[in-house]
């Protein structure tokens, strides 16, 4: 998902006649997550007092909906509350270093899976709260996640110091207990009251702020129509072939390949020993068939294990195609792509930032594979990459 994490909207006139300016500020306590600091403040109107403020790294929550439509739910002892109470899934962003905080659409993810034991094959970010503005500076990210699927290999468990029940209930139920006061938990009164607007649609006169891309009627998100469709798995195997393919159809690279093949060649007609040779033989050979990439994948593999093996979902209209896994979601019109080719069983989808989606042709069912070639052909792209009229019919001159 591409988008600013803000919350309250736009800025207000008032909010510079009514700013408060930090003058000096103090810790006084600094934990795990958290840290306590006095603030001294001048006052808009030239007098001076002191603020308690929580310092928190903010936070994600998610309102999970299993198939049969029911919101996922965790029961856990809460010490502060001196009781059990029944939430969304949630969790702190870790610090990360340099003193900055994770991406809420990476954390979001990961705590589903922690919490629940499901990963979600779609997200849509809802907003963003404060939790309590008056004192605390957690930013509270909300997350609608569907497609729920259970997360048996390599399952990110809850934390040590968690003990939780995990409760599916029927999402008007779980309304119904916000809307009667059984459920005490902010974020999840938050969750859940937003759900009921979503499920239920608008009233004759709002309009909601956020829908999600697979609602009814959502036609202007592009993919919410689902005309075509495609789900697969990107695992470290399917990287590298697809990489290789990306690079053989790179002239610059092939040019490179070639250019080091034919210096190797020359050396070893010049009577070169070996090692002299054979290195930049080797290297062109690995450059003009794209295998060179391998221990780059292998390290981006390693290095960031929550882009590998996970489902990856794909929905197409003619409005353009929406992109979704367990890490993040976006929605892209046609006019964002620079172009589409086929090549070695993979579509590759360029936009015009330079970014390459990789989707697998087995991906589709056959019918959605030739729905989404032809939706290709109207908004102007050919499987070769070259361009299009918008008619699909002869090249753009």
């Amino acid at each position: 998902m591409t988008r600013e994490h803000v919350a309250g909207g736009d800025p207000h006139p008032a909010d510079d006649r009514l700013r408060e300016t930090v003058t000096a500020s103090r810790t006084v306590h600094r934990g795990h997550y958290l840290e306590v600091r006095v603030d001294d403040i001048a006052t808009p109107g030239g007098g001076t007092s002191t603020r308690d403020i929580v310092a928190h790294p903010g936070a994600v929550a998610i309102v999970a909906l299993d198939p049969d439509d029911a919101v996922l739910m965790v029961r856990q002892f809460r010490l502060a509350a001196g009781r059990t109470l029944l939430e969304i899934p949630a969790g702190t962003l870790d610090r990360v270093a340099g003193g900055g905080v994770e991406d809420p659409d990476l954390a979001a993810p990961r705590e589903l899976e922690e919490e629940t034991g499901f990963r979600a094959g779609s997200w849509e970010h809802l907003g963003a709260f404060w939790t309590a503005p008056g004192f605390a500076t957690e930013l509270m990210h909300l997350y609608l996640a569907r497609d729920l699927v259970p997360a048996h290999e390599n399952r990110l468990g809850p934390d040590e110091d968690e003990r939780l029940e995990l409760e599916h209930i029927p999402w008007r139920e779980a309304v119904a207990m916000a809307e009667r006061g059984e459920i005490a938990d902010a974020k999840t009164l938050v969750g859940l009251l937003r759900l009921g607007r979503i499920m239920e649609g608008p009233g004759p006169t709002a309009e909601p702020a956020v829908r999600p891309s697979s609602e009814p009627g959502s036609e202007s998100v592009p993919g919410a129509n689902r005309l075509a469709t495609a789900q697969w798995t990107m695992n470290v195997g399917r990287l590298i072939r697809a990489n290789a393919n990306l690079v053989q159809m790179s002239r610059g690279l092939r040019i490179m390949g070639l250019a080091s093949l034919l210096f190797g060649a020359f050396l070893y007609a010049q009577g070169a020993d070996l090692l002299g040779w054979i290195y930049p033989m080797v290297f062109g050979g690995l450059v003009m068939t794209g295998w060179f990439s391998i221990p780059f994948i292998w390290w981006q593999a390693r290095r960031r294990p929550d882009i590998v093996n996970v489902v990856l979902r794909l929905e197409a209209d003619d409005l353009g195609v929406r992109i979704s896994a367990p890490y993040g979601a976006g929605a892209y019109r046609w006019g964002t792509f620079r172009r589409t080719r086929e090549r070695g069983g993979f579509l590759f989808l360029d936009i015009l930032t330079g970014q390459n989606f990789i989707i697998p042709l087995d991906a589709f069912q056959a019918s959605d594979l030739a729905l989404f070639r032809k939706l290709l052909l109207q908004a102007g792209f050919s499987p070769d990459g070259k361009p299009l009229d918008r008619s699909g019919t002869k090249p753009r001159t």
